[in-house]
């Protein structure tokens, strides 16, 4: 009979164990679930149009900067533009950067074979910046979709441009 009880309470503690989740409740009141709305107004939802979008600052050395910029898009647009904006500082922890320069290349899908388009980039190289200056750069990715506009933002760490060479190793430059 004592086996028998200390198996059914061993099994019912099992049980319980088994069957424990922590719950951790908000603090936060109704009121306050809606001014955060508010205040993250900003935070948009999965694009439907805009798949990815991707940027890139390159020293390549000897005074000269490399930018990348590209989107993609789930479904064929007409319109995509991509804004580059450039900006440096003496200091890459600094809070105050300069922008130097906006470069702005804009995608029209006449000119695509599908006429739509679904992946475009733009590419370039600047020559005669200040050297021993940290850059970066800030792209805003757009395209026009039946509803209106999809955009995504993205931005790079801080490269130091040099005057000298750069010289890179062979898996860098595949």
């Amino acid at each position: 009979m004592r086996k028998r009880k200390s198996r059914i309470i061993g099994l019912v503690l099992a049980i319980m164990l088994i069957g424990v989740n922590t719950a951790y409740a908000n603090t936060a009141s109704v009121t306050d679930q809606s001014a955060s709305k508010r205040e993250n107004s900003t935070i948009q939802p999965r694009s439907l149009y805009l798949a990815a979008a991707s940027s890139q600052v390159t020293n390549e050395g000897e005074g000269v900067l490399s930018i990348y910029a590209d989107f993609t898009s789930h479904a064929g647009v007409d319109w995509g533009q991509i804004t580059i904006n450039l900006y440096r500082s003496k200091d890459p922890n600094s809070t105050s950067w300069s922008k130097v320069k906006t470069y702005t290349k804009t995608f029209d899908g006449a000119d695509d074979p599908d006429g739509n388009i679904t992946y475009a980039y733009t590419e370039f190289d600047i020559h005669g910046l200040a050297t021993d200056y940290y850059y970066y750069i800030l792209c805003n990715h757009k395209v026009k979709t039946p509803s209106g506009y999809e955009s995504k933002t993205t931005r790079t760490d801080a490269v130091l441009l040099t005057a000298y060479p750069v010289f890179r190793s062979l898996d860098e430059t595949k």
